[in-house]
């Protein structure tokens, strides 16, 4: 379960970074619009941005200290947490038409997460990439718990 749970980490910076970028570059064009950017775009952002800083931290440390196994599932079942709370935030977004918006036209809706064709399926792709996340999360979880039972020493009992 080792190897295992080292490959994971490796998919979940892998899927978390370009989640994070594509998310950045819409900020940055809502920026740019001098546009309001939603906060459920905001709160993704940040949380994939967390996520993959968290993923990338315990694949350096875990190679070289397995004892904090317990922690390292707490805060994956949180890291899931949260991803499942930036899902459901931005989750409008699975109903959005990217292809009907016209390119130059903004479209002024109050309820949903985009207002440019260009950015809708970039937005799109990265609560995707999310929800892949959050099962990531919870099979890293799964696998750090099997990880400290492996690594307790035999329970002697009188």
């Amino acid at each position: 379960s080792g190897s295992a749970h080292t490959v994971l980490r490796i998919v979940q910076v892998l899927t978390l970074v370009p989640a994070w970028a594509m998310l950045a570059a819409v900020i940055d064009h809502y920026n740019r619009n001098d546009a309001l950017t939603p906060g459920s775009i905001h709160f993704l952002f940040v949380v994939t941005l967390l996520c993959s800083v968290w993923a990338f931290c315990i694949l350096i440390t875990y190679l070289r200290a397995r004892n904090t196994a317990l922690w390292i599932t707490f805060f994956d079942i949180v890291a899931m947490g949260l991803l499942i709370g930036g899902v459901v935030v931005t989750a409008d977004i699975a109903n959005g038409d990217c292809v009907a918006v016209d390119t130059n036209v903004a479209v002024v809706e109050d309820d949903g997460p985009f207002t440019y064709r260009q950015h809708c399926s970039e937005i799109k792709a990265a609560w995707g990439l999310a929800i892949t996340n959050i099962v990531l999360f919870f099979l890293t979880a799964i696998l750090a718990a099997m990880i400290y039972r492996q690594n307790q020493g035999p329970v002697v009992r009188e």
